[in-house]
């Protein structure tokens, strides 16, 4: 809108009326300007949107929940994205990833990394040979250079688990034990010449542990280490472990997030709760065996990632079938034995049983203020079934009572965007070329982020393109980005194109030796600290 006032009344001489026309001409091209912007984001978005999975698949080992979190206000939509894929043999392999760049061609090439990445995984092949066949794949793909994914199997029968990265944050597992960081397996980004195999890790995780896997805007802060962010993201997992899925996967995006505003990138996550194997139980029908029972209940749903309400529902309705049991089943004999039996269902539900070997009497007619038990069970599940007088179709005598709980249903997370965050100084990378004794001295200042990059990328790789050995010192570079990582690899591969070779110089201890570090490229390029 443009409002223009005045004090009072008043005519308009035609120079006065042209000069407003212009004025709102310009203006108006300044909105169709903005207009087209949201368009555009909202085209990215939506591509973006329909290539992660619209649902996660119900398993029946694993409890999962997701996020995808735009970046801050005014950013693209870029090229993060997870992915869970059911195996043969009952494996599932886990995936994550970040394409370089944002807007609708980062999503594309996302599309592709993400499309190809799940075929080899459902070809059998392990973690470290998929993404052997990927990094072949990426070299062919303009733009994918520069890329990280991180990517695990897990046997939830046995808990092993296997896993490889392309230059991307390590996985974290977090349980009642503590939070701890998959970071045995190495490997540098996609698309690198002449880089190292990469290596695969393997471990163990035990029923109610979750396996966290996430892309760099949710660690990654201006100013700090990248190791910082991580630790922090432990820290959260470490204190909200003992949450279902979907919350804590709440908590953490909120607790990784609560220092340093908003995020600058996408942020992708995945958490899956490893759940325990079906519980069953062999009880006297004692009525002091009932607290023994909610307790053992209690930990099978919370290892379940069974969420607060859920446990309680799961804990009424079996301890109302089991109190029936102890009331009725064994009249005037000695109390025999209730069997309780829990299992998750193909649809997310919690399947159970409750039996005995004795027999209920009929419900009296007026049944005043008891008896309401299975009314109760009725309430708060679904499908219940009472078999009077036999056992599993005619084992015996007996009483079984049948029911399944539907966990509360969680609204499918719609992509969010992070609240606007005050606007950091811009830092405006620069470059500045020099001779050297040794051939050309390419220092870069500055933030090397997509901004950034756009704003050296001609002078660094037309340096890197004169034949002559090149070194590129960062020192005074404050932030890298994977953009930055991606541009550093074009360099080198112009400047080995022309006869050249690239070195890298960066402070010691620092966000840019971090970074190089965390994408592999310092086993690739050398890199000296001064």
């Amino acid at each position: 809108m443009i409002g223009i006032g005045f004090p009072g009344e008043r005519e308009f001489p035609p120079d006065e009326r042209d000069f407003v026309l212009a004025f709102v001409a310009q203006a108006a091209l300044a909105f169709e300007r903005a207009a087209a912007a949201d368009e555009r984001r909202l085209v990215a978005e939506t591509l973006q949107k329909s290539l992660l999975p619209p649902t996660l698949p119900q398993l029946p080992r694993l409890a999962l929940a997701s996020r995808y979190l735009a970046g801050a206000h005014g950013t693209q939509a870029g090229g993060d994205w997870y992915d869970l894929l059911p195996l043969d043999g009952g494996r599932v392999a886990i995936a994550v990833g970040d394409v370089v760049g944002q807007g609708a061609r980062a999503a594309a090439i996302m599309g592709q990394l993400r499309s190809v990445l799940s075929g080899y995984l459902l070809e059998g092949h392990d973690p470290v040979r998929a993404l052997e066949l990927l990094d072949r794949f990426a070299s062919r793909v303009p733009g994918a250079a520069g890329s990280t994914v991180a990517c695990l199997v897990l046997d939830p029968e046995t808990g092993a688990l296997t896993w490889a990265r392309a230059g991307h944050p390590p996985p974290l597992v977090t349980g009642p034990a503590g939070a701890r960081l998959l970071d045995g397996a190495g490997g540098t980004v996609l698309g690198v010449r002449g880089r190292p195999a990469f290596t695969a890790g393997a471990a163990r995780i035990e029923p109610g542990e979750s396996i966290v896997l996430y892309t760099d805007g949710l660690v990654e802060r201006r100013g700090e280490i990248v190791d910082e962010g991580i630790t922090r993201l432990a820290g959260v997992a470490a204190r909200h472990q003992g949450l279902a899925p979907e919350p804590l996967t709440d908590a953490l995006v909120t607790g990784a997030l609560a220092t340093g505003g908003a995020p600058a990138d996408d942020v992708a996550l995945i958490v899956a709760r490893l759940v325990p194997a079906p519980l069953r139980l062999v009880l006297p029908a004692e009525a002091s065996r009932l607290r023994q029972l909610r307790v053992a209940l209690l930990a099978w749903a919370t290892a379940a990632g069974l969420g607060e309400d859920d446990a309680y529902d799961l804990q009424l309705a079996v301890g109302e079938a089991a109190a029936n049991v102890v009331e009725h089943a064994y009249r005037d004999q000695e109390p025999g034995p209730m069997t309780v039996e829990l299992s998750r269902a193909p649809d997310g539900g919690i399947a159970a049983r409750v039996r005995d070997e004795g027999a209920w009497r009929p419900p009296p007619a007026d049944r005043g203020y008891r008896g309401r038990g299975l009314e109760l069970i009725r309430d708060v599940t679904r499908d219940m079934a009472l078999d009077r007088g036999s056992v599993a179709a005619g084992d015996g005598p007996g009483t079984e009572v049948r029911f399944t709980l539907v966990p509360a249903p969680v609204p499918a997370p719609a992509p969010q965007r992070a609240a606007p965050a005050a606007p950091a100084p811009p830092v405006n990378a620069t470059v500045r070329v020099a001779d050297d004794p040794d051939g050309v001295r390419v220092a870069v200042a500055g933030d090397l982020d997509l901004a950034g990059v756009r704003a050296v990328r001609d002078e660094l790789t037309a340096a890197a393109g004169t034949g002559r050995d090149v070194t590129v010192d960062l020192r005074a570079t404050t932030y890298l980005a994977s953009a930055g990582i991606a541009l550093l690899m074009e360099a080198e591969r112009a400047a080995r194109a022309a006869g050249g070779r690239l070195r890298l110089v960066v402070a010691p201890h620092d966000v840019v030796r971090r970074g190089l570090a965390l994408s592999g490229v310092d086993s690739v390029l050398p890199v000296a600290a001064d």
